[in-house]
């Protein structure tokens, strides 16, 4: 079923078993290069958004059957897969979740939680889950349906809704004939013990599956586990070990290869640092030189100030005594036009005298 969309995320706990450092959709990769997967299965579908079928699509998985209980997610489910892989297989029917008395299935307000367990037993996770509606079903086993459908063994079951434990021991034959297991737990405290870790881990480790990766909901309470069956002295598991360590090499290199580019990064901005220093000290001490000039020719000033206040009465008295000059040089000039004119006048005066 689809996660939950009025969930709270916060930060999960560190898992005890499993390794997070592969994504779910990066082991499937890796187990579907050394083992085959004759089928996929996945048991409450939802409205097909599952990363798993996102995965199915993109590597081509021609055989993949979809089952989903609830009426309204099935046309979902039919309207984003139907056309697009024809191939496929959907179903809409109920399927055993291994629970006493499943006479009735429950519409949930939470529609991701609709399934064989009533909503009030989720309270624990969600407070404020109700019961919109049940409707009677008759439930079909996990034996019946692995009749109909299952042709080989090797096969890969995704159960994506709360299932009891104990499903795996009351159907140990339809297990033996899986190689890869998906489920859904519980690992928040307060809820039906058939569906924890706990009981979980155990009922795993008896059917032989090894836990390999958990990853989180929404909700920091609730985990899909991916397992794989560990067969002919866990060769599987030891070749999803491998796949892990490859992993692990390649996010060191990734990490040394990043180092080593920030280190070379940083070496280059110090050369550039060093570069820019040098020419700033040399500016400073351009600077300094020029300044201190500066400062000399600041001490020059009053001197200098002196000496052009002396010059300027200098020439002030210079102008002063050419001035007198010219006036003296002036009148000397009147006087002697004037005296030129004078016998001038007085010559016909006597010539006049001489006449009479």
């Amino acid at each position: 079923m689809t996660v939950a969309p009025n969930s709270i995320q916060t930060p999960p706990s560190q898992p005890e078993h499993g390794n997070s450092l592969l994504t779910l959709v990066k082991w499937l990769s890796a187990l579907h290069g050394i083992q085959a997967l004759p089928q996929l299965t996945l048991l409450g579908a939802g409205s097909g958004q599952s990363e798993v079928l996102r995965w199915a699509e993109e590597h081509a998985i021609k055989k993949v059957s979809l089952v989903e209980a609830s009426q309204k997610q099935f046309k979902l489910l039919s309207a984003t897969w139907q056309a697009a892989q024809p191939q496929w297989q959907l179903h809409n029917m109920v399927l055993d979740a291994g629970f006493n008395k499943t006479d009735a299935f429950y519409i949930a307000s939470n529609i991701a939680e609709s399934g064989l367990m009533a909503p009030e037993t989720l309270t624990y996770l969600w407070p404020n889950i109700t019961e919109k509606e049940s409707q009677p079903c008759e439930p079909v086993t996990l034996a019946e349906w692995a009749k109909m459908h299952w042709q080989s063994s090797g096969q890969w079951l995704f159960i994506d809704y709360f299932c009891d434990a104990s499903l795996l021991t009351a159907h140990a034959d339809v297990f033996q004939a899986v190689d890869v297991l998906g489920v859904r737990i519980s690992t928040q405290k307060g809820g039906p013990e058939a569906i924890t870790a706990a009981k979980w881990e155990s009922a795993l480790k008896q059917a032989g599956f090894r836990v390999i990766n958990r990853s989180f909901e929404r909700h920091p309470g609730v985990e899909r586990w991916l397992c794989i069956k560990q067969q002919d002295g866990a060769s599987s598991a030891n070749a999803a070990e491998l796949v892990q360590t490859k992993e692990e090499l390649k996010q060191v290199k990734e990490k040394l290869e990043n180092t080593h580019t920030w280190f070379m990064n940083r070496k280059q901005q110090a050369l550039e640092y060093e570069k820019q220093v040098a020419l700033l000290e040399s500016t400073l001490k351009a600077t300094q030189e020029e300044l201190a000039h500066t400062r000399q020719q600041a001490q020059q000033m009053p001197l200098l100030k002196e000496f052009l206040d002396q010059l300027a009465q200098q020439v002030t008295d210079g102008f002063a005594v050419q001035s007198e000059q010219r006036r003296l040089a002036t009148n000397a000039l009147g006087k002697h036009i004037t005296q030129m004119l004078q016998p001038t006048k007085v010559q016909p005066q006597k010539e006049e005298k001489d006449n009479l």
